[in-house]
């Protein structure tokens, strides 16, 4: 615990969070939980307490980086085990997090950590993006392996008039924002973190005018 707890809080005061005892113990539970039912499960292909802290939570946390503080709901499409949106959820108590989840094992899994971690800002919906007709949010956030023009396609009609999609990509971003529909705009915010020597490139989408 120790280790990852000061992997967590090195890379929190990275992104201006403020490292609380009470935090570092919300993430550890998360982290326990999430090792746990991985041993049946298989919720993540991570497992070591290390790679999860960085590459799934602190990659995350990253997304907070473009959320404007106004933001009253936003929605992630397939959360798998809960990234981005439920470490967002943790941190931002104030924002209504929808965790959208086709998988039934996931879903129960996503319930459990609600319950576990007393988060009542968070709804989950065992659906995929297409199923979900009726709703939009102010931020749209997905860390599945969709390009940019399939996220558009499966979740566009997710995203309010003036809300904004956002999805974190590595190195080779560049091609994909060639196919962008010329409805819409998009800005690319470099983050990176010195825990973590990969910079990730958070693409923010929105429609135009």
């Amino acid at each position: 615990m120790e280790k990852n707890a000061q992997i967590l809080t090195a890379g929190l005061r990275e992104l201006g969070i403020t490292p609380s005892d009470g935090l570092i113990a919300t993430f550890d539970i998360y982290l326990r939980e999430l090792q746990k039912w991985n041993k049946v499960h298989n919720i993540t292909a991570i497992t070591d307490g290390g790679e999860i802290t960085t590459k799934h939570f602190l990659d995350s946390l990253i997304y907070l980086k473009a959320i404007p503080p106004e933001t009253k709901d936003l929605c992630d499409v397939g959360s798998g085990g809960g990234f981005p949106g439920l470490p967002i959820a943790i941190i931002r108590r104030s924002v209504e997090v929808t965790l959208l989840e086709p998988a039934r094992k996931k879903m129960i899994f996503l319930r459990q950590m609600r319950r576990t971690l007393n988060l009542r800002n968070i709804e989950i919906i065992q659906d995929r993006a297409e199923g979900v007709e009726e709703r939009q949010f102010d931020i749209v956030v997905t860390r599945a392996t969709f390009t940019i023009s399939d996220m558009l396609k499966k979740a566009g009609h997710l995203i309010k008039p003036t809300g904004i999609l956002i999805m974190s990509k590595g190195p080779n971003y560049e091609e994909e924002l060639s196919g962008l529909p010329d409805s819409y705009s998009a800005y690319v915010m470099p983050v990176s973190l010195k825990i973590r020597p990969m910079t990730r490139n958070l693409i923010i989408i929105r429609r135009r005018g």
